[in-house]
């Protein structure tokens, strides 16, 4: 059942409607089951592969199922404690299993910094939907681990970076892109610097029509590196992404020049 709700674009409220209805821990039994057929195979080494795309031993997470999309996942309790919270683009819907109950605290989300909100409780029954454009989510507020499974079904936006945020100064620490074809690109630019290929500054020349603010801004730097008016020149390109942090790191350079 669970698997056909989201084997195409769904609204989070009509999803968080039907999972009201179902017995959420026999769906998550199916799913489980499921999951011996997608990672068998004779090859130790493709065995191991499909394990590691299916598990997250940082943050004790089973990815139960997942389409282009959207996915289904399972928090195993734990007693760690992360020390940063991390943001989560998109729609995320949490639901409970096995007759138990948990506490998310929620944060609002600004550019720099987290604002506390209110906390509320998941119970069979009982799901919350967190839309991650404005609000970041902390599953284990008093710090002493997990206690109990958490369910959740995430519906991620590629397009938004992911923040990090100090769990004790709520202050932004770090970022990096939730899109794969971004950090593909970011990825291969710093390659071509740390190299010192004569042609990187050709590359970042086509790379930086990219859409994602972050890979034309490398991009930009190191063309600027190579020829500042050049650069120079792709400024207004930039603009058109409409990107705050972009256009105050772009009037930084335009002033320096």
């Amino acid at each position: 059942m669970l698997t056909t709700l989201i084997s195409q674009e769904t609204n989070p409220e009509k999803i968080i409607e039907i999972i009201k209805k179902l017995d959420m821990t026999a769906e998550v039994k199916k799913l489980f089951a499921a999951l011996g057929n997608q990672v068998k195979t004779t090859d130790t080494n493709v065995h191991r592969a499909a394990l590691l795309d299916i598990v997250n031993p940082n943050t004790n997470t089973l990815t139960l199922h997942c389409n282009d999309f959207s996915n289904i996942s399972i928090k195993t309790p734990s007693t760690s404690n992360s020390s940063a919270l991390y943001s989560a683009p998109g729609y995320s819907i949490f639901f409970a299993i096995n007759h138990q109950s948990f506490t998310i605290q929620r944060y609002s989300v600004t550019e720099e910094w987290l604002t506390k909100k209110d906390s509320v409780t998941v119970s069979e029954g009982n799901p919350v939907v967190i839309d991650g454009r404005d609000t970041l989510l902390d599953c284990n507020p008093p710090g002493e681990g997990d206690q109990a499974f958490i369910g959740s079904i995430n519906l991620p936006d590629r397009s938004a970076d992911i923040s990090v945020f100090d769990r004790k100064s709520l202050r932004k620490i770090a970022w990096f892109p939730h899109d794969d074809s971004a950090a593909r690109y970011l990825v291969s630019l710093e390659l071509l610097e740390a190299a010192q290929d004569p042609d990187a500054a050709k590359v970042a020349e086509e790379v930086i029509y990219h859409y994602h603010p972050a890979v034309a801004w490398r991009a930009f730097q190191m063309i600027y590196q190579k020829d500042r008016h050049n650069a120079l020149h792709y400024v207004p390109l930039l603009r058109q992404l409409q990107n705050r942090r972009l256009d105050y790191l772009l009037d930084l350079y335009s002033e320096a020049v």
